[in-house]
C-alpha cells in the first residue's frame, strides 16, 4: 500500500490537534523529523536501534514517522516483516534519502546469531552504505540483544519507547557517544546507577522518575509524546499488520523444520492482536458498544469461532450425553 498526500495531511492536522493538548512539551514528532531529515541532507545516514517493550508501538510510531517524512513510501517496499536471508540488504539497495523499517530484527539481529549470513550481510551495509542517505530502524525489544558490533559501530542513534499512558506513548531519542574510546558509549551504566539509586529511595519507578533519568542522561537528545496511528490512519495500520500477519505464515511454510511449531505461532499471532486490542483499545470497549462480530474481526476470527469460544468458560468440563441420560434414570 503507497502511502499517498490524503495519509500525510491527515496525520499532520491530527498531530498538532494532539500538541495543543500538551503544551509544556517542549518537542514534538515533528521536531524529530525534521532533525534526521537535515542529518540525512548532510550526506549522513541514521541507522537507529529501535527498543520496547513488545506490544507497546514501537512499529506504529517509526510508520508514523516514516510517513512524517515526506518521501515515497510503501509498506512493502520500505519494510521488512520477517527478514530472512538478504531481504532486508536487496531492499535497501534499492532506497535513496529514504526510511526503512526491519520490524522484526530479532528473528536475524540478535547476538545469539551473530554467525548467520543475514546479519553479516546487514552489517556489511551498515558500515558500507553511506551515501544512500537512508533512515534506518531495527526493531527488537531490549537493546542488549543486538550484537556488539551493531551497538558499538553501526549504530549512531536508539529510539527508546520508555512508557505507554492511556493518551500516549513517551519516546527518547539517545545519540551514542563520539568517544570511540568508550567502554560505554550509550551511558547505560551511569542509567544503571541512577535506575538503582531511585529505586531504593523511592521504592518504585513512576513514569516521572522515569524519564527524569532519561532526560538527565548526556546521551539523551529529545524526548516527546506520540498519539496512536491506528486511530488516525487505520487503512494503513491494517495494511501493515496483514503483510506482518501473512509473512509469519509464508516462514513458517517455507521453514520445514518450524512445522512443529504451528500451533505456537498462531498463538503467537492471537496473543499479539489481544494484547494490541487491550492496550490500545482501537474498538473504544466500554466506551462504546462493540458487537461480537466487531470483536472477531480485530481478532482475526470468525463470527463462528467467536461465539464458540464466547460459550465456552475456562476449565468447563464436557460430559458425556450417555453419563447424563444414566444420572436422570437414577434420579441424580
Amino acid at each position: 500500500m503507497k502511502v499517498k498526500r490524503i495519509h500525510r495531511k491527515k496525520l499532520n492536522y491530527y498531530l498538532k490537534e494532539f500538541y495543543k493538548r500538551f503544551p509544556t512539551e517542549k518537542h514534538t514528532i515533528f521536531h524529530y523529523v525534521k532533525f534526521f531529515k537535515a542529518r540525512l541532507k548532510n550526506d549522513k545516514d541514521a541507522w537507529i536501534g529501535l527498543v520496547g517493550e513488545t506490544g507497546i508501538g514501537k512499529s506504529y510510531f517509526a510508520i508514523m514517522s516514516m510517513v512524517l517524512f515526506g518521501r515515497p513510501m510503501d509498506t512493502e517496499a520500505n519494510i521488512s516483516y520477517l527478514p530472512t536471508g538478504s531481504e532486508i540488504t536487496e531492499k535497501l539497495s534499492k532506497l535513496n534519502f529514504q526510511t526503512f523499517l526491519v520490524d522484526e530484527a530479532a528473528r536475524e539481529m540478535r547476538a545469539v546469531n551473530w554467525q548467520s549470513k543475514a546479519q553479516q550481510g546487514v552489517n556489511t551495509t551498515a558500515m558500507t552504505d553511506r551515501f544512500l542517505n537512508n533512515l534506518v530502524y531495527l526493531n527488537m525489544p531490549n537493546f542488549k540483544e543486538f550484537t556488539k558490533s551493531m551497538k558499538m559501530s553501526n549504530f549512531q542513534f536508539r529510539v527508546i519507547c520508555v512508557f505507554r499512558t492511556k493518551n500516549y506513548l513517551r519516546i527518547v531519542v539517545q545519540r551514542k557517544s563520539r568517544n570511540w574510546r568508550s567502554e560505554d558509549p550509550w551511558g547505560d551504566n551511569e542509567a544503571l546507577s541512577k535506575y538503582t539509586k531511585s529505586e531504593k529511595r523511592y521504592g518504585e519507578l513512576t513514569n516521572d522518575r522515569i524519564l527524569k533519568i532519561e532526560r538527565g542522561l548526556p546521551q539523551t537528545v529529545m524526548d516527546f509524546i506520540v498519539p496512536n496511528i491506528s486511530k488516525i490512519l487505520p487503512d494503513l495500520v491494517e495494511d501493515y499488520e496483514t503483510r506482518k500477519t501473512e509473512s509469519r505464515k509464508k516462514a513458517k511454510e517455507e521453514d520445514p523444520k518450524d512445522q512443529s511449531n504451528v500451533y505456537k505461532l498462531k498463538y503467537e499471532v492471537l496473543l499479539e492482536k489481544v494484547t494490541k486490542l487491550l492496550t490500545h483499545n482501537p474498538l473504544g470497549i466500554g466506551q462504546v458498544k462493540v458487537t461480537k462480530s466487531e470483536m472477531a474481526n480485530a481478532l482475526g476470527v470468525s463470527d463462528a469461532m467467536f461465539r464458540k469460544s464466547l460459550g465456552k468458560g475456562v476449565g468447563d468440563v464436557v460430559v458425556p450425553k450417555a453419563i447424563v441420560r444414566k444420572k436422570i434414570v437414577e434420579g441424580n
